[in-house]
């Protein structure tokens, strides 16, 4: 299964991973094909966060750095729009970077969290997009934990 994961860097950066989980993180590969079973696989285990992006966007570049930042108990997906365009298309993706903080579900429906912290059963009154700040993803991450238990 092809999961697309994330390189905790300003968390090692900052010293605040044990050895152990830097060389997971730093193993973990950064691009990868995303499908929704594999969202659906990740669900099983706790809240997911999904990012698109595409190679070209400034924004994004921008984004990633802040969404990398975010060591969770979270599985992060960080998906390029282009490339999985079928997965855009379910996500309604209209824009990047476009994030999305699932707590639960599977198939496509599923309950997201977004910049009011409340769970909702919409992707697009859920999203978050453009340039976002880490504690305003933090939040609703959170949330998504705390809607899990």
């Amino acid at each position: 299964m092809a999961i697309l994961a994330f390189v905790a860097c300003a968390a090692i950066m900052a010293g605040t991973l044990s050895h152990a989980q830097q060389t997971q993180q730093m193993q973990r590969p950064v691009t990868a094909q995303v499908s929704m079973s594999d969202i659906d696989s990740a669900l099983a285990k706790g809240p997911v966060f999904v990012e698109f992006e595409t190679a070209s966007c400034h924004y994004c570049q921008q984004q990633k750095p802040i969404s990398q930042g975010l060591a969770s108990e979270v599985t992060f997906f960080f998906v390029d729009a282009n490339q999985n365009r079928d997965l855009a298309r379910e996500f309604q993706v209209t824009g990047v970077p476009q994030m999305d903080v699932i707590a639960s579900g599977s198939n496509g429906k599923y309950t997201y969290i977004g910049p009011n912290g409340q769970p909702s059963d919409s992707v697009t009154s859920s999203r978050f997009i453009g340039l976002t700040q880490k504690g305003d993803l933090k939040a609703a991450l959170d949330a998504a934990l705390k809607n899990r238990k």
